[in-house]
């Protein structure tokens, strides 16, 4: 792929000392087509000698550390931040199907979401140790919480997630560890979860319902929006106070309003898999 094939090129200038100089114009400001690589990770291998997969990547600017599950594996990996080289790979098997890594950076803590089980691992970001798990406890059996990705409420110090294969959404309060889980019949399948700070608002996605579901902060239903099939990833803009939502199977990117309103789709050139 050129810069041309980017649609960054702008033109040739000719130089006084007859170079050429391609110009070029960003899609936007800090547009990775005009970086350059600082540092590249090597990733560790597994038991098997292959490469381990990476899914759910967190930086931890405040110790200079960036955080990834690995879910296949079932570990955590971290790295240095400047040179991306390996500071701490624990054991193969200590995390069940790690998905979300969300970092405190206020509290030293790394949580990792043991997807499809109610539980999240608990790290210390200064020592890199594992210190302890949570749990979203709601209906045992069939109905049991099942957590895919996390949001982190850093001032109010809760931790917020979704299940994917029942209706549940909930919060545990990192103080005491204590968990609140609501039933949203509306998010079937639901895979991500959003918050607005200032109103204390969650928006949660999902793939099977294909819906953006706006609650208050203690899980009454507001607003439930179609946005397009495969809803996988959702986020709030602080600068707009906009919420953008993802539609994988759709090929767009929804954008609601605050009280969850449609106001447009963005298209896609590809099945858009994660907001940030």
């Amino acid at each position: 792929m050129t810069v041309v094939d980017l649609g960054i090129s702008r033109g040739v200038r000719r130089g006084p000392d007859g170079l050429h100089a391609v110009v070029l114009t960003p899609t936007y400001t800090g547009c990775p087509a005009t970086l350059a690589i600082e540092a590249q990770a090597e990733v560790p291998k597994d038991a098997k000698g292959e490469q381990i997969g990476v899914f759910g990547v967190a930086v931890d600017n405040a110790h200079g550390k960036v955080w990834t599950s690995n879910t296949q594996a079932e570990t955590v990996t971290v790295y240095d931040a400047k040179d991306l080289k390996v500071a701490k790979l624990f054991p193969e098997g200590s995390v069940q199907h790690p998905r979300d890594v969300v970092i405190d950076e206020t509290n030293n803590r790394a949580y990792v979401s043991a997807a499809l089980s109610p539980f999240v691992e608990v790290y210390d970001t200064e020592t890199l140790e594992h210190v302890g798990q949570l749990e979203f406890v709601a209906d045992r059996g069939r109905a049991a919480f099942g957590t895919t990705d996390m949001t982190l409420d850093a001032e109010g110090g809760k931790l917020y997630s979704v299940s994917r294969d029942t209706p549940w959404i909930g919060w545990i309060d990192l103080a005491t560890g204590i968990s609140t889980t609501v039933e949203v019949p509306q998010a079937q399948g639901a895979t991500d979860i959003a918050r607005d700070p200032k109103s204390g608002r969650l928006y949660v996605v999902s793939q099977d319902s294909n819906n953006v579901v706006t609650l208050d902060a203690e899980g009454k239903l507001l607003a439930d929006t179609y946005i397009g099939a495969g809803g996988v990833s959702v986020v709030w803009d602080a600068a707009s106070g906009q919420v953008f939502a993802a539609s994988r199977a759709g090929g767009t990117v929804a954008v609601l309003d605050a009280d969850g309103k449609l106001v447009a789709k963005i298209p896609a050139d590809q099945t858009p898999n994660h907001l940030t």
